[in-house]
């Protein structure tokens, strides 16, 4: 199961939350809250199973940026918290617990091709029953 997202990282639209950005408290809860309603809209749209800790699954999150300009995948996990928690208000998994989700993994996907936006692919592996 996969799931993308295509997020703005303007002054103007600030969808993307960085480990590195030390945003003001507020300004990181309105993008969290709409991040993780975004989460569970797709979540929704795609739902065919439910990840339990009977059914477990793995996370890649592979992020395509807007620009050629280094990045660090990993420093997007704020973001993809906050569309897991939405994925998980969607019913796709039980929890976003370690028993549910055995790994998460992020990798650098190229250029997203959408000028000013990023694009988050997060695919759902099923990693069979335990």
């Amino acid at each position: 199961m996969k799931f993308e997202f295509i997020l703005s990282n303007t002054k103007k639209q600030k969808e993307m939350l960085n480990s590195n950005d030390r945003p003001h408290w507020t300004q990181k809860a309105k993008i969290t809250a709409r991040l993780r309603h975004l989460g569970a809209i797709e979540g929704r749209k795609g739902k065919t199973t439910t990840y339990t800790k009977q059914r477990p699954c793995g996370l890649v999150v592979t992020v395509f940026s807007p620009t050629k300009r280094r990045m660090d995948p990993p420093n997007f996990y704020p973001t993809v918290k906050a569309l897991v928690d939405g994925l998980t208000d969607a019913g796709v998994w039980t929890d976003d617990n370690h028993e549910v989700i055995k790994y998460m993994t992020f990798q650098y996907g190229g250029l997203s091709g959408i000028k000013g936006k990023y694009r988050l692919e997060m695919e759902i592996e099923e990693i069979g029953k335990t």
